[in-house]
């Protein structure tokens, strides 16, 4: 049994995961009470599943990119209960878990995370016999940056089309569809959520080939202030 936790935005997430799959689930909008809500919902979602402490086997947790005190809370008790149990820690960056939502469909993936202050925190994927891999490095962009750069690698003035999930709202929406058309893919606003469900399928994978992080010195992953120019292609 895993415990997956994800706490990188103001929508928190964990869930209970086994070899048959997601036994137990919970995600809501936390706003700025992780520390107080967490450890609170976390009982209440071993009990809901009538699982005890002692059944966990593995944890899996958000690296991010994500909120400072977002990620270090849901860092913080993670390794808690994985140092307290001696069991394995394993971390998931958040936009791989914003990918994996839409590993089953052929589009070039565009994960976004909304970093604040009009940024986002985004990068390209290539989904595959419903694996979603990266394809290249991390970006912290604003909503024009997230355009420029869905425009790469597209036949002269037609850019590919992609599909842009995760923190995607109203106004980048139509930031998008101003500049590509009918070529930006948009899921439905339930789609996007995001979901511990599926950071546990991820780290229950690692946990299977036998992975794991060091307890003591794995730390969340924040976005350094790149340019668009800085990304890979």
């Amino acid at each position: 049994m895993l415990l997956a936790i994800d706490t990188a935005t103001r929508v928190a997430s964990i869930a209970l995961y086994s070899a048959d799959g997601v036994l137990a689930e919970a995600t809501w909008r936390s706003r700025e009470n992780h520390t107080v809500e967490l450890t609170t919902q976390i009982v209440r979602l071993l009990e809901l599943a009538h699982v005890q402490k002692s059944d966990l086997k593995a944890i899996g947790v958000a690296l991010g990119p994500g909120s400072f005190t977002g990620l270090r809370v849901g860092m913080s008790v993670a390794k808690g209960l994985a140092f307290g149990s001696k069991i394995p820690l394993l971390g998931v960056p958040t936009l791989d878990v914003i990918a994996q939502a839409h590993a089953w469909q052929a589009l070039p993936i565009w994960a976004i995370l909304a970093a604040g202050r009009g940024r986002y925190s985004v990068a390209r994927y290539t989904a595959r016999r419903g694996i979603a891999k990266r394809a290249g490095d991390y970006a912290l962009v604003e909503a024009t940056g997230i355009a420029d750069l869905a425009c790469r690698g597209g036949d002269g003035n037609k850019p590919p089309r992609a599909l842009f999930c995760g923190d995607v709202d109203a106004a980048l929406t139509r930031r998008l569809v101003e500049r590509l058309g009918p070529r930006a893919v948009m899921p439905s606003p339930a789609l996007n959520a995001r979901r511990a469900g599926l950071l546990a399928e991820l780290a229950w994978a690692r946990f299977q080939r036998g992975e794991s992080d060091d307890v003591a010195s794995l730390a969340p992953m924040y976005m350094p202030h790149e340019s668009v120019e800085g990304i890979k292609k």
